[in-house]
């Protein structure tokens, strides 16, 4: 099937669109990824989302972040793609996975070393569900401008 293209680390789409995956997770699992399992072998382990694809857009200098649900972690994926690229993104778009409703919110004490991430990036970043309206309050009071909640039917201008 043509209409199929798989991919694997990188894969270019154009030569200001690519995709990256193959995300490692560092640091402590996040507790809305508890109970998220694949199958490998026939058994069931602890997923590590190295399959989530993130797409990166460039254009006239500036570069836009896509992420997921973002289950290896924010600030991973950013690390990720700084590895690669040698720079930050200036816009990052997507869930944080800091809330999921049969584990609830993250401890503000994540949340807390996430946001002080974030802001060292410099990027704007336009978050959405899975971060959650707690934790998302939480990230603005810190992260102020920086941050924005982005739903379904909202528009920004990049």
């Amino acid at each position: 099937n043509n209409q199929i293209v798989f991919t694997s680390d990188y894969y270019l789409i154009d030569k200001e669109i690519y995709l990256f995956s193959n995300v490692n997770f560092k640091g402590p699992r996040l507790k809305s990824n508890q109970g998220l399992l694949k199958e490998d072998n026939g058994q069931l382990i602890d997923d590590n989302f190295n399959h989530e694809q993130n797409l990166v857009i460039e254009e006239d200098g500036k570069i836009l972040l896509v992420t997921g649900c973002a289950h290896n972690g924010i600030t991973n994926i950013i690390e990720h793609f700084h590895t690669f690229k040698g720079r930050m993104p200036d816009y990052v778009i997507g869930g944080f996975h800091l809330y999921r409703k049969s584990s609830g919110h993250e401890d503000f004490n994540t949340v807390d070393r996430i946001g002080e991430y974030l802001i060292n990036t410099k990027a704007k970043f336009y978050t959405c569900h899975c971060t959650g309206i707690e934790s998302y309050e939480r990230l603005k009071s810190s992260m102020k401008d920086s941050i924005d909640y982005l739903s379904t039917g909202s528009e920004i201008i990049i």
